[in-house]
């Protein structure tokens, strides 16, 4: 993989998300690990192992009964107490259901991640952390600890196993789990010697099974593929709606008008998979109506418990109505401050929503994260929303929970209304668009520049079997070598696209840098549905070109997206590396190959057709506006995703720029921009959802 897919999450499914930084430079030399960084590598390899069952690594139990008492080992003691006052208090049990989407486990989530946070040294990190996976809940522990991973600095450019194979019981049904297990129990050659022939269980989507999903099944491929779905929950422990204030730095990038165009985006991605699906609009709905599409997930906790399902035409109970008033009151509170043009901060000072770059603190507000600064009123409609379409009244109660998908980061995009859900809310983000300023002749155009042709090669995908690594649900008591005597894997088809090169020939009458955006979308056949449109298209792509005076020839190919990140190396081939370069046998390079900051490069394109799917491709050229902060100048992006930073932009247009304000067709196509229609097609040599 490129390191240029360093990229930040400027979000958006694939398009709204592919990697966290548009790297226009290159990257020379190679990093590679030294033993301090390869000790702490193999503990995240080690610890994450297993999840449900005890350490079996020797070098490990000391630290399993006790934790660092020594308040000098910490950089905030008082919030190491805090999280000790409240587990002798009450934490959620080990073995029990988990979601962030409970108040009390939102709590003593962040509590665990402030005692892991704290930790001054590796030292006291590492054996706070082996006494915390031995005595709070592994759900919590597992997102607690990626938190930490993420936000700690001295942790920059460690690598965690991918999420669907630290917990594969959240992205592959029930029954493939079941298969696995049964095949370990019964056929002596299933799971040793690492053939393959004995290794595979073939996993299988939703739809395959007889239910009625109003035509969503057909979208199963796409809202259940694991890598998408990896995505999402990637971005949301990157940015937690918990997680704020000056100490984190999550507010230097942008953050809410990142997460808003981050939804955006995945919207967007997700309408032209509708699309070629032959579906239409997503559905749109009022808070009172019933849900038409039930959804049962085929999911159970590791505890065999059912993900809990929502029904066809799903309502809620009549005694529960105060729920309604609850979420218009907060969504009431949301337009009318849009509309009113103004909020106060707790300071007194003003902030004017007709200003674009307020959209950062409207997503603030939206997502009521502490660099909202008035989540108190505005609170978190999201937060409640979710527990209401799960059937949940656990707003506040410290009770058991039985979540749903809604209610987990790597389920909830398997669910239909999810699409539904956040399709409404971005609703509050083209209300705040729509009082902007339509951008002028001069601030769309480049003097001296124009686009001249692009050409692409033929676009073709089609689908593949792909293989994760699901050791994990297999209990094990192997330590040291022996961890290496067998590895399962889940077979799964999945969506993917052939590389394609793209040539575009530009004209200029100047040397210097300018900004290119790609954006691909729907095909439209009268300009004026550009307006309705415009919020369908995808940003695939962004960099920087150096332009010469005369033509310019810029050849680009689809591996190089700065969105787009590669297939991870399975948990079982990393820990290899790992091991083999921590016994001085080889180097482990420290670059973005296993960057979790990424979308899929196979999602790129939507499914095309056997006869053809046409779509629009979209270029803007724009001058270099240099950043308020130079890029990769607080960070090193060879390594890191640099959430935090401040420093991960080209340039300081607003995220999706032109297509993020009214259109004034009079003079929007200028001689900078070119639409491109394209035709996708789709070999169609391996059929979904067939029996195994």
């Amino acid at each position: 993989m490129r390191l240029t897919v360093a990229a930040i999450a400027l979000c958006l499914v694939a398009v709204a998300s592919a990697a966290y930084v548009p790297v226009d430079k290159p990257v020379t030399g190679v990093k590679y690990a030294d033993k301090e960084f390869l000790i702490k590598q193999k503990f995240f390899f080690e610890v994450f192992r297993n999840i449900h069952l005890p350490l079996t690594f020797e070098e490990y139990k000391p630290y399993t009964k006790t934790w660092v008492s020594d308040e000098t080992k910490y950089v905030n003691y008082k919030e190491v107490v805090e999280f000790f006052d409240y587990f002798k208090f009450g934490f959620l049990p080990k073995g029990e259901m988990y979601t962030v989407y409970n108040v009390d486990y939102m709590k003593q989530t962040y509590l665990l991640f402030n005692f892991f946070y704290n930790s001054a040294d590796w030292d006291t990190f590492y054996k706070n952390v082996v006494w915390a996976r031995e005595n709070v809940n592994e759900g919590m522990f597992i997102y607690a600890l990626t938190m930490a991973t993420f936000q700690r600095a001295d942790l920059k450019g460690i690598v965690l196993p991918a999420i669907y194979e630290i917990y594969p019981y959240y992205f592959f049904n029930t029954d493939m789990i079941h298969k696995a297990l049964y095949k370990k129990l019964y056929e002596p050659k299933f799971g040793f010697a690492s053939n393959g022939k004995y290794n595979v269980v073939y996993s299988n989507y939703t739809a395959v099974y007889p239910l009625d999903y109003f035509g969503e099944e057909k979208m199963s491929y796409f809202t259940e593929d694991i890598g998408l779905n990896a995505y999402y929950y990637y971005f949301m422990m990157d940015y937690p709606f918990f997680l704020g204030e000056s100490k984190y730095n999550l507010f230097k990038d942008r953050r809410g008008e990142l997460y808003f165009y981050m939804y955006q985006q995945l919207i967007a991605r997700y309408y032209l998979e509708r699309s070629a699906n032959f579906m239409g609009p997503i559905e749109e709905f009022t808070w009172e109506q019933p849900i038409k599409t039930g959804y049962w997930p085929k999911l159970s906790f590791w505890n065999g418990v059912p993900f809990y399902g929502r029904y066809d035409n799903f309502v809620i109970a009549p005694k529960y109505f105060y729920k309604f008033d609850m979420i218009k009151d907060y969504e009431a509170r949301l337009r009318q401050t849009i509309d009113k043009g103004y909020f106060y901060l707790e300071d007194g000072s003003k902030i004017d929503l007709r200003k674009p770059e307020s959209i950062d603190y409207l997503g603030n507000l939206f997502n009521a994260n502490p660099d909202s600064l008035d989540n108190e009123y505005f609170k978190h409609i999201e937060f409640f929303a979710r527990n209401m379409y799960s059937n949940s009244d656990m707003f506040y109660s410290g009770s058991k929970v039985w979540p749903s998908a809604l209610m987990q980061y790597e389920t909830s995009m398997r669910d239909p209304f999810f699409y539904q859900l956040y399709n409404k809310f971005l609703s509050y983000y083209w209300q705040f668009k729509s009082y902007l300023p339509l951008y002028t002749f001069e601030e769309l155009s480049f003097k001296g520049l124009e686009i001249k042709n692009v050409v692409f090669d033929k676009l073709m995908t089609y689908f593949e079997y792909f293989d994760a690594d699901i050791s994990n649900v297999i209990p094990s008591g192997f330590t040291g070598e022996k961890f290496w005597d067998y590895s399962i894997f889940a077979r799964q088809k999945r969506i993917n696209h052939k590389p394609f090169t793209y040539t575009m020939d530009v004209y200029s009458e100047f040397a210097g840098k300018g900004v290119v955006r790609m954006y691909m979308g729907p095909k439209f056949y009268d300009v004026k549905q550009l307006q309705y449109l415009k919020k369908y298209f995808v940003e695939v792509d962004q960099y920087m070109y150096d332009f010469v005076v005369g033509k310019n020839s810029i050849v680009r190919n689809s591996r190089d997206y700065y969105w787009s990140v590669r297939d991870r190396t399975t948990y079982s081939e990393l820990y290899k590396k790992v091991m083999t370069a921590y016994k001085g046998e080889d180097k482990f390079a420290m670059d973005m190959s296993e960057a979790h900051c990424g979308f899929p490069d196979r999602l790129l394109l939507p499914k095309g057709l056997p006869s053809g799917y046409e779509m629009t491709f979209y270029f803007i050229i724009t001058p270099y506006y240099a950043p308020k902060v130079e890029q990769f100048s607080t960070f090193d992006y060879s390594y890191s995703c640099g959430v935090g930073s401040g420093s991960k932009y080209i340039d300081t247009l607003p995220f999706g720029f032109p297509f993020d304000r009214e259109i004034d067709f009079s003079y929007f196509f200028t001689k900078n921009m070119y639409f491109k229609d394209v035709i996708v097609y789709h070999s169609d040599d391996m059929k979904l959802n067939t029996s195994y």
